[in-house]
C-alpha cells in the first residue's frame, strides 16, 4: 500500500512537471530575436562597466532613429586589453567598432588594424562638420596626424580630502606631504585615520597613470613622444621618484599599496581610513555621493597639487586620457559604424552618456549649467583639462609602460632606489627606442 501511494505521488509531480515544461515551451521563442530582413547590424565591442552602460542607452535611441541595430559584446577589465590587441591583429570580423584608451592607438594604427576616420568626416554626404563640431572635443585622437578615434569618455585626476579634517586642500606636493604626516596614525597616534594618503598602484592600468601626475608636475617625464628621448633618468624624474619613496619609508601610505586599485582607494576613503587620495580618478567623486559613508559629505575634490618655485607660482600637470570609438579595419559595416561613432561622440549622445554616469569629452557638456547640480565635478574636470597632459602615444607603448611600472614597483616594495631604479629603467628604454628606430627604417 505504502509503495502504491508512493508510485502514485511520483506520477503525479511528473505530470505537474511536464506540464508546467509545456507551459514555458509556449512561453518562450523557438529561436532568438533575429534582425529584421534588410536591417542593418553593426557589432561593439566594450569594456564592462560604467562607460559600457552609458553606451548601451545611447544605441537605444540610436537604433530608433537609424533603424541600424547595435549589438554589443563586453568584456572584463581583466582580459580586455589582452582581446582587444589579439583580435585586432589578426584581422577579426566579430565587430565593427571597438571601445580602446588612446595610448592604444597609435600601436593599431601602425599595424593598419583600425581605419583613418578624416575620410568619413571629410565626406559631406555622411557628416556635417558643423554639428559635429570638432573643436567642442576636449581630445580628438590622431596618430602621425590621421584621426583614428573620437573619445566618448575623458579622465583625470583629483585630489580627494577630508574636509572634516583639512579644511584647505594642500596645493603643493609638499603641502601634501606634511598634511598626510599628520593624520599617519603610526606618526601621530592622535589621528583619527589609519593613513594620510593613499592612491591606486596595481599594474597594468593605475601604477604609471597615477605616478604621471607626480612625474609631470616635478618637471619630469618617461620619453619625449617625437623623437623618443629618454628622460626617466633627468633630475626632475628622479626626484619624482623620490617623493614616492619618502611616501612609502614614512609609511604614510599603505605597505600594501601594490594592491590598491581603483575600488580600494574608494572603500579607504568612504571607510574612513585614509585622509586624503591622490593622484586619484575623478571617476570616484559620484560614487562617492552616491554612497552610504557617513565621510560621503565631508570628502570633497580639488586640483592635484603641484610644484612651487620661487616667484610663488604653482606648476600643476594633471594626467588624462580618454576611452575612445574606433572603427576595425576588417568590419564589414565602416558606414554603419561611423554613424554611430558620430551620434556616440556628438553632443546629444555626450549628454545621454553624462546622465548615465559616464563624463563626455565635450567642453559644452560639461559646461552645461543644467549638469551644476548633478555633476558637480564637471566643472573641475573642465578646468583641469585645461592644463592636463596624455602619455606619450607611440606604437610601443606596452613596451614603454612595462619597464616604466616595474621601476615603479622596486621603489614601492623599497627594493631599490628612486635613482637606480629610475636608471635602469632608462637604459631600458633607451634599448627599446633604438630597436624601435632601426625597424622604422
Amino acid at each position: 500500500m505504502k509503495n502504491n501511494r508512493l508510485v502514485f505521488l511520483s506520477f503525479v509531480l511528473l505530470l505537474i512537471w511536464a506540464v508546467s515544461s509545456l507551459i514555458l515551451l509556449e512561453q518562450m521563442p523557438l529561436d532568438p530575436p533575429q534582425v529584421a530582413a534588410g536591417q542593418k547590424k553593426i557589432k561593439v565591442l566594450i569594456r564592462t562597466g560604467t562607460e559600457s552602460g552609458a553606451l548601451r542607452q545611447i544605441s537605444t535611441i540610436f537604433e530608433k532613429e537609424t533603424g541600424i541595430k547595435v549589438e554589443f559584446t563586453e568584456l572584463g577589465r581583466d582580459v580586455y586589453f589582452t582581446s582587444v590587441g589579439t583580435q585586432l591583429l589578426a584581422g577579426t570580423e566579430a565587430f565593427d567598432i571597438v571601445s580602446v584608451p588612446n595610448t592604444s592607438i597609435a600601436q593599431f594604427a601602425s599595424a593598419r588594424a583600425i581605419l583613418p576616420l578624416d575620410p568619413f568626416m571629410q565626406d559631406t554626404n555622411l557628416t556635417d562638420l558643423d554639428a559635429l563640431d570638432l573643436d567642442d572635443f576636449l581630445a580628438v585622437y590622431r596618430y602621425q596626424g590621421i584621426t583614428y578615434a573620437l573619445p566618448t569618455d575623458i579622465s583625470t585626476h583629483f585630489l580627494y580630502y577630508r574636509s572634516d579634517l583639512i579644511p584647505q586642500p594642500p596645493e603643493t606636493w609638499d603641502e601634501l606631504y606634511k598634511t598626510a604626516l599628520r593624520f599617519t596614525k603610526s606618526i601621530n597616534s592622535d589621528s583619527p585615520t589609519v593613513w594620510g594618503l593613499t592612491m591606486p598602484a596595481v599594474a597594468p592600468e593605475e601604477r604609471t597613470k597615477i605616478f604621471a601626475s607626480l612625474l609631470w608636475s616635478h618637471g619630469g617625464d618617461v620619453l619625449t613622444e617625437k623623437e623618443g628621448n629618454v628622460q626617466f633618468d633627468s633630475i626632475a624624474s628622479i626626484q619624482a621618484g623620490e617623493y614616492l619613496e619618502k611616501l612609502i619609508r614614512q609609511k604614510i601610505v599603505p605597505q600594501d599599496l601594490l594592491n590598491w586599485d581603483f575600488s580600494r582607494t574608494r572603500e579607504g576613503l568612504l571607510m574612513g581610513e585614509a585622509a586624503m587620495a591622490a593622484p586619484y580618478w575623478n571617476a570616484a567623486y559620484p560614487m562617492i555621493k552616491n554612497s552610504n559613508s557617513p565621510f560621503k559629505d565631508a570628502i570633497r575634490i580639488a586640483m592635484v597639487p603641484g610644484i612651487k618655485d620661487a616667484s610663488g607660482r604653482i606648476t600643476r600637470v594633471p594626467f588624462q586620457h580618454g576611452w575612445t570609438l574606433a572603427i576595425n579595419a576588417s568590419s564589414n559595416h565602416p558606414l554603419e559604424a561611423w554613424e554611430f561613432i558620430k551620434f556616440a561622440t556628438g553632443k546629444r549622445g555626450g549628454a545621454v552618456y553624462a546622465r548615465n554616469g559616464g563624463v563626455p569629452a565635450r567642453r559644452s557638456i560639461l559646461g552645461d549649467v543644467s549638469f551644476r547640480e548633478t555633476r558637480p565635478d564637471f566643472s573641475l574636470i573642465l578646468e583641469t583639462m585645461g592644463i592636463a597632459k596624455n602619455e606619450p602615444s607611440v606604437s610601443y607603448y606596452p613596451a614603454m609602460v612595462d619597464i616604466e611600472e616595474k621601476a615603479l614597483a622596486k621603489i614601492v616594495t623599497m627594493y631599490e632606489s628612486a635613482k637606480d631604479s629610475f636608471s635602469e629603467a632608462a637604459q631600458e628604454l633607451r634599448q627599446l627606442t633604438g630597436r624601435m628606430n632601426r625597424n622604422s627604417r
